[in-house]
């Protein structure tokens, strides 16, 4: 040993020798105190995602997870295996009819089977403790969202250390990617997905770090955590094609070291093999569900995947034999990074080829469909979004990013690309924030503790202010995140409130229960196709279109029929006939009753205003769309069905007038929401307006009024704008009744939002066999 080998050794040993170790009783106490603050954190995130059910009772959220409620149904008539068996088996052919009429669907093919499998399991312990099906599947989301604190917990202490999985456990439970659809009710894909995900991130972060040979125990439990994500969320596409993208950059680094004869930093056994194996896993879930299969495995939905596992086995053995054959390999190694870039370019054209609806919308949202772009959480993210969201962790993440390309960790590396590429994602499509949580939280955690730990090492003076600038900037994120999170928490179900801003009301309830009890039970109901899965699930009828959005071809039909002319009782009857012939037409329409307003001064003396989508989220609003759908363009639906108008210095949308089109009138949807009929059976209206004998009128309808005439002593009647309205009117008698092949048959209470009508086809083909002689 020489004499510098020696001095060196000898100083490593005694800096061995003075470093003190940490107590037994004092570690216990550590990770007791730990466990705690992680035990509490995730007891709060529960009560704050427990808190809806709290508040408006145990009601299912939103639309999507009511059909899984009913495949939790079917999935239980045959048990929590042969359920499951049932569902992978295509439902052994099942049909369910009263769906998508006239031809039903299987659900077993166009659903994955995790969300009920779960909640089949959640009952079956739940039920132990009194809890019914309902309660159980409202209960589930809230306990697996809860549950993500401590996952998250494990994975930022895999990644950096005890502080960093604390503070990751801790904006968990705050966090909006998180809590946004983690409340309890919603019995959906997103809830069980981050908790999986999540596990599955920490898993495989873990394979790569540990140095004993159970780390492929960890690799294995990977496969099988991400794997099972294919079965509750169809955003796995992104996490099985992450991991290909992450194990290509880090390969092609090394590739590159070896074309510029560089040593590499470290070995690539468990990063190959933790990769194939966790992509097996998805492989394996992907080719056995019904709703992917093994076309899938080949399609662009894998690309990067598939490209990934080849490229991991050729790297691998290149890697492996240029220390036998270096001369050799380096030219090799060469050549084919440069026919990589070839084939990247050649994936991608591919991949764009063969994937489409809301996964391209992603990926391109210049390809997104009208049927994408008219769901709201499709839509680009804004700024103010953004910042509900990752609030002013910007810096943390950037230190973090730094970190990884200084340090080459891998499990840093992961987490920063993933929040790079997940970003990316979630800007184009707001909804996929839900996605951005399970990389940025860790990420931004760990970037503030680095930072800390940075500033802690200068100066004792610098050191602390430094550091405490970063709590208060850290405190400041948290408590921008807060806000909003508590606003999600006490958000009610969307079966009692859907409406924006959120107004608790049982009108759609009232209206289900009146459907299921009070029409035939071989009904069908044409409604836009928000509504189908509650009509079918709740209501008990069958539906013509729903949540799916399986058959756009139904959809434009149903599009086309509402944006039609009531009045042209031929095309009517022609475009029901293409429906099929539904017995019930389903409306849903908000509006604000403003008054009594006192318009004596005005001639007009005391009026109730109705303002509609205010609050919004009705069909009315969603006339864009159906017409979008329906294949008109953008500047036909603003010149001839909605158009802005101006109440004070507020702009809204009515419908659109002139002096010879009345859209209100003329437009099947706006004849059949903005009538007197509909207006003098609401219970609002009548309690507010009507008992009081005070008149309800429109904000865009024109008051009938007694107007001078041409002498002085003529008066006539006219029809005019209510004072501080500015826009289209239209006249108040063309507002008297629906068109006559329609029976106004139910109006909701209290508000009398949901309006459904009963088709009279008989008077419908006889007024469409007149207007045909008439015509001809």
């Amino acid at each position: 040993m020489s004499k510098a080998k020696a001095v060196s050794k000898a100083k490593m040993e005694s800096i061995t020798q003075v470093v003190p170790t940490v107590p037994l009783d004092v570690r216990v106490t550590q990770w007791v105190a730990m466990l705690s603050a992680v035990v509490s954190f995730t007891l709060l995130a529960y009560y704050l995602r427990l808190y809806p059910v709290l508040l408006y009772g145990w009601y299912i959220n939103e639309f999507d997870p009511y059909i899984r409620l009913f495949m939790t149904e079917q999935m239980l008539k045959y048990g929590t295996i042969k359920g499951l068996l049932w569902w992978l088996h295509k439902g052994y052919g099942a049909l369910f009819t009263h769906f998508w009429y006239p031809w039903g669907v299987n659900w077993t093919v166009v659903l994955s089977p995790g969300v009920s499998w779960f909640g089949v399991l959640a009952y079956k312990v739940l039920s132990h403790l009194g809890f019914d099906l309902v309660q159980s599947v409202v209960l589930l989301p809230a306990i697996a969202n809860a549950a993500v604190v401590p996952a998250m917990f494990y994975l930022g202490y895999r990644l950096g250390g005890k502080y960093v999985g604390l503070l990751a456990a801790l904006w968990s439970v705050f966090s909006t990617m998180l809590l946004q659809r983690g409340t309890a009710g919603w019995f959906a894909a997103e809830p069980l997905f981050q908790f999986i995900a999540t596990l599955g991130i920490a898993f495989y972060i873990e394979s790569l770090i540990r140095k004993d040979n159970y780390w492929i125990l960890f690799a294995v439990l990977s496969a099988i955590f991400n794997g099972i994500t294919t079965w509750v969320w169809g955003s796995y596409v992104f996490l099985w094609n992450f991991y290909g993208l992450f194990t290509i950059v880090i390969l092609l680094y090394l590739l590159i070291r070896i074309a510029r004869r560089q040593n590499l930093p470290f070995t690539i056994d468990k990063l190959v093999i933790t990769y194939v194996l966790t992509d097996l896993g998805f492989s394996a879930f992907v080719a056995i569900t019904p709703r992917y299969g093994f076309h899938t495995l080949i399609s662009g939905m894998g690309g990067v995947a598939n490209v990934a596992l080849l490229f991991s086995i050729i790297a691998y053995a290149l890697i492996k034999l240029y220390p036998r054959y270096p001369r050799i390999m380096v030219p090799i190694i060469r050549y084919f990074l440069m026919a990589i870039v070839v084939l990247v370019v050649a994936v991608i054209g591919l991949s764009f080829t063969s994937i489409g609806g809301k996964f391209l919308g992603a990926l391109a949202p210049f390809a997104r469909s009208a049927i994408v772009q008219s769901v709201a959480e499709h839509s680009p993210s804004t700024l103010q979004q953004s910042m509900y969201n990752i609030s002013i962790t910007i810096p943390f993440m950037i230190y973090t990013m730094i970190l990884s390309i200084m340090s080459l960790s891998l499990p840093v590396i992961l987490i920063s690309l993933g929040s790079l590429v997940a970003a990316y994602f979630a800007s184009s499509e707001v909804w996929l924030f839900m996605l951005l949580g399970l990389f940025w939280v860790p990420a931004a955690a760990y970037g503030f503790v680095k930072l800390t730990e940075l500033a802690l090492n200068r100066r004792i003076v610098i050191g602390l202010s430094l550091a405490a600038l970063l709590g208060i900037i850290l405190a400041i994120a948290l408590i921008v995140n807060i806000q909003p999170a508590l606003s999600m928490s006490i958000m009610p179900q969307q079966i009692v409130s859907t409406v924006t801003p959120p107004i608790p009301t049982p009108d759609w309830l009232d209206a289900l229960q009146w459907l299921s009890y009070n029409t035939p039970p071989n009904a069908t109901v044409l409604s836009w196709w928000d509504y189908g899965y509650w009509i079918a699930v709740i209501g008990n009828r069958t539906s013509l279109a729903d949540n799916s959005t399986v058959n756009g071809t139904q959809i434009a039909l149903i599009g086309n029929f509402f944006m039609s002319n009531p009045y042209n009782y031929t095309g009517v009857l022609e475009k029901l006939n293409e429906l099929h012939d539904p017995q019930y037409i389903l409306i849903f329409e908000p509006y604000y009753i403003y008054g009594p307003v006192n318009m004596t001064n005005y001639g007009l003396g005391s009026i109730c205003i109705l303002i509609p989508e205010y609050p919004a989220g009705g069909d009315f609003a969603k006339s864009y769309w159906m017409a979008r759908i329906a294949g008109y363009t953008n500047n036909y639906i603003l010149n001839t069905f909605i158009y802005p108008a101006q109440v004070g210095s507020s702009t809204i949308y009515v419908p659109y007038a002139n002096n010879t089109f009345y859209a209100a009138y003329n437009v099947t949807l706006y004849s059949l929401m903005f009538n007197s009929e509909v207006v003098s059976a609401s219970y609002a209206v009548w309690s507010t307006c009507t008992v009081n004998n005070i008149p309800a009128y429109w904000i865009f309808e024109g008051v009938p009024t007694i107007m001078p005439g041409a002498s002085l002593t003529s008066a006539k009647l006219a029809y005019i704008g209510i004072p501080g309205y500015n826009g289209p009117t239209t006249p108040w008698p063309l507002l008297f009744y629906p068109p006559p092949w329609a029976q106004l048959v139910y109006v909701s209470r209290p508000y009398g939002w949901v309006i459904i009508y009963k088709v009279n086809y008989s008077l419908l083909n006889a007024l469409a066999r007149n207007q045909t002689l008439i015509n001809q």
